[in-house]
């Protein structure tokens, strides 16, 4: 299983962890895309797409990423246009990450509408079949209920535009990311992760692509610590930075099935993901320095032997 880095800050905090990652071995960076950076209004938020245009030229094998975009963010042709550049920039190490969108406060803050459920999810569909007609359809173009693309080449185009779906449903996200998707990102409920992962799979198959192909991967926090105490420590400054109780946070975890605690506490968690499938674990933290993205790698890295 390979351990990534997820994070959300401004350029040099995320350059400085980019240069890390490519000089101890981990494989990718992504960007959390959002508009506020935690639940209050003085939470502190960059235009992630532009910290990455700086990041891409100061890297080298370093795969990035946004994990994901909000659909209720941008139009289609705006995320089009911004993987395209990017992936250029960046040699093709750019996979652009597309999602529902769920934080209510940044869009009542900026003024964006949060659409009810299940027209995000029409327009995340829309917004994945318009992608992939931009730079695989030959120029056929695109035409739905939300997005619509003339029919022409809307050059430039990359050999290969790589797509990640992620999210928190149950049935369309992971279907949607067995059709369109290099990557999925799998977040779990109380049932855990392998029903996700089998729907994705499906999904995969039933438009005719090998499943082998798609990366399962999984982000969460990276409440970790060499023995109890350090447990504890990283647990309460988690809590803090995303507006919780210590307990709430704790009873999150469990419940989530998500890897915490020492290595010893969190190798048979981490076990059980691979078992079911995920092959990359993106770790997020609440601050941005390095060495306790250092300290988190190391420890889950231990964990998994």
């Amino acid at each position: 299983m390979e351990v990534a880095v997820q994070t959300m800050n401004g350029y040099g905090s995320t350059l400085e962890l980019a240069r890390w990652c490519e000089s101890n071995g981990v494989p990718a960076l992504a960007v959390a895309d959002h508009y506020l950076s935690g639940p209050n209004l003085d939470s502190p938020a960059y235009e992630q797409f532009v910290v990455l245009g700086g990041i891409v030229r100061e890297t080298t094998t370093l795969e990035l990423s946004t994990l994901v975009s909000p659909i209720t963010f941008r139009h289609p042709a705006v995320l089009l246009k911004a993987a395209v550049t990017l992936d250029e920039m960046s040699g093709g190490r750019f996979t652009l990450g597309v999602g529902t969108g769920w934080m209510q406060s940044e869009h009542d803050a900026f003024g964006l509408e949060l659409f009810e459920m299940g027209e995000r999810f029409d327009r995340l569909e829309e917004a994945l079949a318009y992608l992939t007609a931009a730079v695989d359809g030959g120029g056929e173009g695109f035409e739905g209920r939300y997005y619509t693309l003339q029919p022409f080449v809307p050059h430039p185009i990359p050999a290969r535009l790589r797509l990640v779906v992620g999210g928190t449903g149950r049935r369309r996200t992971p279907a949607l990311a067995g059709r369109f998707a290099d990557e999925f990102n799998v977040f779990p409920d109380e049932s855990g992760w392998v029903g996700r992962i089998g729907t994705a799979r499906q999904a995969a198959a039933d438009t005719g692509r090998d499943p082998a192909t798609l990366l399962i991967s999984a982000a969460f926090p990276a409440v970790a610590g060499e023995d109890e105490r350090e447990y504890e420590d990283t647990l309460a400054r988690v809590a803090e930075s995303r507006g919780r109780e210590v307990d709430e946070l704790r009873q999150s975890l469990d419940r989530l099935h998500i890897p915490s605690g020492t290595p010893e506490q969190m190798a048979s968690r981490l076990t059980a993901m691979a078992d079911a499938g995920i092959q990359r674990v993106y770790l997020q933290l609440g601050g941005s320095a390095v060495d306790e993205f250092a300290r988190a790698v190391r420890l889950v890295r231990h964990a998994l032997g």
